[in-house]
């Protein structure tokens, strides 16, 4: 029996391609508007949002996602909150020194995608796209979670001038 792949996966790993690209920015260390810390996170639950409505529905585990999610969320608002954060509030700029996590996260949303479409492809490891999905989400939150943690941070952090 020939299993189709499905074309959403490609939206899957475009999403998490295009978080990956955003967190370029940050993981060399340059500085980004606030509201720029949205963005990858964004596109990252969407992309964790399609992976859940892929399976059939008697196979969706929407409680998992949302533990998956919440986690993620707690973890990330945790690590925003211990991250060094410079803030330029004169050119409304940030900057992590450090912020490399965020690329590794969203590199786990891209292998995790792909480790869904091709558990698609077997039937027999259906179960793997059940963890796929769970984790997915679980970096979806993490890069929200962080978001959130670090701009409000940023909003009463001393000035830094960032050149």
């Amino acid at each position: 029996m020939i299993v189709q792949p499905n074309v959403l996966h490609l939206l899957v790993v475009g999403g998490a391609a295009g978080a990956v690209v955003l967190f370029r920015r940050e993981a060399r260390g340059r500085s980004q508007s606030p509201g720029q810390l949205f963005l990858a996170p964004l596109l990252a639950l969407a992309a964790a949002t399609v992976l859940l409505a892929l399976p059939a529905p008697d196979a969706r585990q929407p409680s998992l996602w949302l533990g998956g999610l919440a986690g993620g969320v707690l973890i990330g608002a945790a690590r925003g909150a211990l991250a060094r954060l410079q803030v330029d509030h004169l050119w409304d700029r940030l900057r992590l020194p450090r912020g490399r996590d965020g690329m590794w996260v969203a590199l786990t949303l891209g292998a995790v995608a792909l480790a869904a479409f091709g558990a698609e492809l077997m039937p027999e490891a259906a179960g793997l796209e059940t963890v796929a999905t769970i984790a997915a989400a679980a970096c979806a939150g993490y890069l929200a979670g962080r978001a959130g943690s670090l701009w409000l941070r940023a909003l009463k952090a001393p000035h830094h001038a960032l050149r």
